[in-house]
């Protein structure tokens, strides 16, 4: 019976090849807009290399307030005598780093190059939070950090830029006038993972200039970090250690007190726009969000209900007499929804392709970060296929369930001769 529903429908679409056509690209278009919005958010949020934990990983970033008695403020980051004293002590989580980044241009010894790269300064945990793939080499060691030694991992594509080649480990690389020795190569990272991605990592402890760029009491910084919890169970227990930590911390101070605004955030949080660790309420991110996706998805059911309306009008004799010759009201909805359906499913194929076709064209003034690099694992996730598949069969519900419930209540008297 499905067979011939869609023998039917592909009939009908040879025959009205105009309606059918504007029909499918209506849905494909809507469709497509859709994905982009949630393919949008799903880079800011889903797990991906490195970042493959993001579902368990809180984050201060900037979200750091040092006051005093006078209510002086300072907003912003962290000291490394914060992060070791409220950060380093905590015993819930997996692992717990910190980092900054500056920009240095990168040279060789006897050539002086002038082109900025991004350099992360970080620790040995950074390791064990992100999921790098290493080309060659390894990164640096607990000892390496602990005595300041000289050693970077550098990315792909800055081996590539400087030696012509990956196979750099041992080599030599000047950032800021100070000698690296280059321990490990990874793969290049998007600019969409940012809080792991950089052209260089080398220990912070190597930049003693930064380290003692300090204010208000040796409390504010220039550090963020990250904690990987165990489960997503561990962070109300996170946050409430770091709480006591922090209290801790404030009192073996005279006057200044640091806080963390709204305790340490998701990646949701991060994803929807919390700026500063000043959460974004949850409602009005819905209520603009999803207003935009319930516009988007009314306009094609909206169009659909007008073209099925139409056809369903010239129609309505062929479904007078199937119901004389014993065919159901289950019947007739049933077939007027398989063949809507496949026009659903016709435009939803060619909107899935559409936003991933559209994504990496629009993405200057989609993404915060013009220069991001996209890739499979941040695109192709199950879920989001899965769930454009059910959004096709809700479109397909809205636009071809009303008139199929008409159709079917009309008497057979007033179908045969196409009455209203």
């Amino acid at each position: 019976m499905l067979k011939q529903y869609f023998k039917q429908a592909l009939n009908m679409l040879r025959e009205n090849r105009l309606i059918s056509m504007v029909s499918i690209l209506g849905t494909a278009l809507s469709i497509a807009m859709i994905m982009i919005v949630v393919l949008v958010f799903q880079i800011q949020s889903a797990n991906f290399l490195p970042e493959t934990h993001r579902d368990r990983m809180l984050y201060v970033e900037e979200g750091t307030e040092v006051s005093d008695s006078n209510n002086s403020r300072n907003n912003g980051s962290m000291s490394v005598e914060a992060v070791r004293e409220c950060f380093y002590t905590l015993k819930t989580p997996e692992a717990v780093s910190a980092w900054f980044n500056f920009t240095y241009p990168l040279s060789l010894p006897g050539k002086q190059m002038y082109k900025i790269y991004s350099i992360k300064y970080t620790d040995t945990d950074f390791w064990k939070i992100y999921d790098f793939s290493f080309l060659g080499g390894k990164p640096f060691s607990e000892a390496d950090f602990t005595s300041a030694i000289t050693q970077a991992v550098v990315s792909e594509s800055v081996a590539r830029k400087l030696y012509g080649t990956v196979e750099v480990t041992g080599k030599p690389i000047i950032i800021d006038r100070i000698a690296y020795t280059i321990c490990g190569v990874v793969k290049d990272v998007s600019r969409a993972a940012d809080t792991s991605f950089a052209d260089v990592w080398v220990p912070y402890t190597t930049n003693a200039f930064i380290l003692g760029i300090t204010q208000m009491e040796n409390m504010a910084g220039p550090f963020s970090t990250c904690i990987l919890a165990r489960s997503r169970s561990d962070f109300d227990t996170i946050r409430k250690e770091l709480a006591q930590q922090t209290a801790r911390y404030n009192a073996t101070k005279q006057d200044c007190r640091i806080s963390f605004l709204e305790n340490p955030i998701t990646r949701f949080d991060r994803a929807i726009g919390s700026v500063g660790q000043r959460k974004v309420a949850l409602k009005d991110y819905l209520l603009e969000t999803g207003g935009l996706l319930l516009f988007l998805l009314l306009v094609p059911a909206l169009n659909l209900i007008g073209v099925t309306q139409s056809s369903v009008q010239k129609r309505r004799a062929e479904m007078g007499l199937r119901k004389a010759f014993g065919a159901t009201r289950g019947t007739l909805i049933r077939q007027l929804l398989c063949e809507n359906f496949l026009v659903t499913l016709l435009g939803g194929a060619i909107g899935l392709i559409l936003s991933l076709l559209l994504l990496p064209a629009c993405k200057n003034f989609l993404l915060q970060k013009t220069d991001t690099a996209l890739n499979s694992d941040m695109l192709f996730q199950p879920g989001i296929f899965l769930s454009a598949l059910l959004f096709c069969l809700l479109l397909n519900l809205l636009s071809a369930g009303i008139p199929a419930l008409r159709v079917s209540r009309q008497p057979i008297t007033n179908a045969l001769k196409g009455d209203e």
